[in-house]
């Protein structure tokens, strides 16, 4: 049984699907920091504006690495099932050439015993 490629790239869809889950929470989370910025002047503000901008960062560091997980899993299933038919074409080839060289020698065989008759 080979790589199913439908359900990898699903698999990936997904993953892209939580990546920009991802992006729309840090982008929320500006808009909530913009909201606290403008209703809220404080010496505490700085300290609070370099978390947000901390944890958006990071929230969108990971959905890019979500990104690139999903297109890593879509492109090496990709790759694993065009090993699969190179390897089952070979295979293929393998036996029909077996089949000729056995088809060969039985028509040699027979040619050699009606000559011997």
């Amino acid at each position: 049984m080979g790589i199913n490629v439908s359900l990898a790239n699903s698999q990936a869809g997904s993953i892209d699907g939580q990546a920009a889950a991802l992006r729309d929470v840090a982008n929320g989370l500006n808009d909530y920091r913009t909201a606290l910025n403008a209703s809220w002047q404080a010496e505490e503000t700085v300290f609070i504006n370099a978390a947000f901008d901390r944890i958006v960062s990071e929230l969108r560091q990971l959905a890019s690495d979500l990104n690139s997980i999903g297109s890593d899993i879509a492109s090496v299933a990709a790759e694993i099932r065009r090993e699969e038919e190179a390897r089952e074409a070979a295979e293929r080839a393998a036996r029909e050439q077996a089949a000729r060289e056995a088809a060969a020698r039985e028509a040699a065989l027979r040619e050699a015993a009606s000559k011997s008759k």
